[in-house]
């Protein structure tokens, strides 16, 4: 049976564009934060035996402002280092898990969150 790894954090990432300015202890800060965070959903769900070598990542933002592309895609680069940090992925190069699929949906103000599902590729 094929790994399969859903979770919820019910907290947005920061975006490229919230972030962007501020000192590099602050961005530093908040990726550790984030790797944890996903790396304590995942394994509180399972970890797979080995790290999968091909995944198919779908990540979902509910915000109650829709981002641009680039800065949905940059808002989930700490939350994919934490499935490579987990052991849930070997490694996130194209190789590894192609382009993800990136999604958004509309939320209240103040209630945003992002759902992760990690599926093994054969």
């Amino acid at each position: 049976m094929a790994y399969r790894l859903e979770f919820r954090i019910n907290v947005l990432p920061s975006s490229t564009n919230s972030i962007g300015r501020k000192h590099w202890t602050i961005k530093a800060k908040e990726a550790r934060e984030w790797k944890t965070w996903v790396a304590l959903m995942a394994k509180s769900k399972g970890l797979p035996k080995m790290p999968l070598k091909k995944a198919k990542l779908t990540l979902t933002r509910a915000s109650s402002v829709a981002p641009d592309a680039d800065g949905l895609v940059s808002s989930f680069k700490h939350v994919i280092d934490g499935l490579v940090y987990a052991k849930v992925l070997e490694n996130d190069r194209m190789d590894n898990i192609g382009i993800p699929d990136y999604r958004w949906e509309k939320a209240p103000q103040k209630n945003g969150w992002i759902s992760v599902v990690v599926e093994e590729v054969g």
